[in-house]
C-alpha cells in the first residue's frame, strides 16, 4: 500500500515533496545571504566543499555530484576561479579532463565559510535535540537512496 495517497497533494503545505523542496529553498537562500561577504553562493559552496573534502577532483565528478550539466558546471567554476577560490588545469595524460583544485585563497577562506554555514543549518534546525537531527539525517539518507518505484 502506498504511504502517500492522491488526496495528499491537494493540500500542497502537507505535502512531503513540497516540505522537501521549501525547506532546501529555504536553506539556499540563508547561506546565499549569509555567505555574501565572502562572494560565495551556496551552489559554489557545495562545489567548494566537495573539492575541500576530496569527494571530487574533476569538472565532470563535480558536475555529476551537482546533479547539474557540464556547461552550467563550466559558469559556477569560471566564477570561483575569477574570485580566486579554485584553480583549474588539464590532467597531464589526458588532456580532455579538467582537474580542480581549491587555490591557496580558497583553502585559507574554508574555516569561515563553513562556519558561516554551520551558523545556517543551526539556525534552521533550532528548538531540534541532536537525537532527532540524527533520525531526521537518517530518514533523509533513507529518501535520497530509495529507487524509483515501478509504475
Amino acid at each position: 500500500m502506498a504511504i502517500i495517497q492522491r488526496a495528499d497533494f491537494l493540500i500542497p503545505l502537507d505535502n512531503v515533496g513540497y516540505l522537501i523542496k521549501r525547506c532546501g529553498l529555504q536553506l539556499s537562500l540563508t547561506v546565499d545571504r549569509s555567505l555574501a561577504e565572502f562572494g560565495m553562493t551556496h551552489a559554489q559552496l557545495s562545489i567548494f566543499l566537495r573539492l575541500l573534502n576530496g569527494s571530487a577532483k574533476t569538472a565532470s565528478d563535480l558536475a555529476r555530484e551537482q546533479m547539474t550539466d557540464t556547461g552550467a558546471m563550466t559558469r559556477m567554476l569560471d566564477r570561483l576561479e575569477e574570485k580566486n577560490f579554485i584553480a583549474r588545469k588539464r590532467h597531464l595524460t589526458d588532456r580532455r579532463i579538467v582537474e580542480v583544485e581549491l587555490t591557496d585563497k580558497g583553502r585559507q577562506m574554508a574555516d569561515q565559510m563553513i562556519e558561516v554555514a554551520t551558523n545556517c543549518l543551526n539556525h534552521h534546525l533550532r528548538g531540534f535535540t541532536t537525537d532527532e537531527v540524527d533520525q531526521f539525517k537518517g530518514f533523509l539518507r533513507r529518501i535520497a537512496t530509495n529507487n524509483l518505484p515501478e509504475l
